[in-house]
């Protein structure tokens, strides 16, 4: 079938797609990110393992939230700003790349979705033949 991704391996390629539209875009998650999200979305999940796709599909929002994250802190250093002392401050720098970013985790979900449903049904006309089983014999 080609190429296939660990589980992991598919996760974390997400992660070099998701933070490759955040500097792409200047962290302003317009649709610059989105495209990267959203096509890093399409190709992980055509690339993963079968059994990785259920982890992939809903993984977007997941590692955004990471990125996201992880772009506020080091923002946070590069200003040299004091570290978040209280959750308030926290909410105060995260929620509002949650919100600008919502829309494209929900298309990335969408599109893992429907690359699932499309591998699930494109996947079970095929026969699995291990090497290691005899074939069946009719009669």
């Amino acid at each position: 079938m080609g190429v296939q991704l660990p589980t992991l391996a598919a996760l974390a390629m997400l992660a070099v797609f998701t933070q490759t539209g955040v500097w792409v875009d200047g962290g302003n998650f317009g649709w610059p990110f989105g495209v990267w999200l959203v096509g890093g979305t399409l190709v992980v999940s055509a690339l993963v393992r079968r059994v990785g796709l259920w982890t992939v599909a809903p993984a977007p929002p997941l590692v955004f939230v990471v990125v996201a994250v992880g772009d506020a802190a080091w923002e946070r250093q590069t200003k040299r700003y004091a570290p978040w002392g209280s959750s308030k401050e926290f909410a105060a720098d995260a929620v509002p790349l949650l919100v600008n970013g919502f829309p494209w985790m929900a298309a990335a979900v969408g599109v893992a979705l429907a690359v699932a449903v499309v591998r699930v049904i494109t996947g079970g006309k095929r026969k699995c033949r291990s090497s290691s089983t005899e074939p069946a014999v009719d009669g």
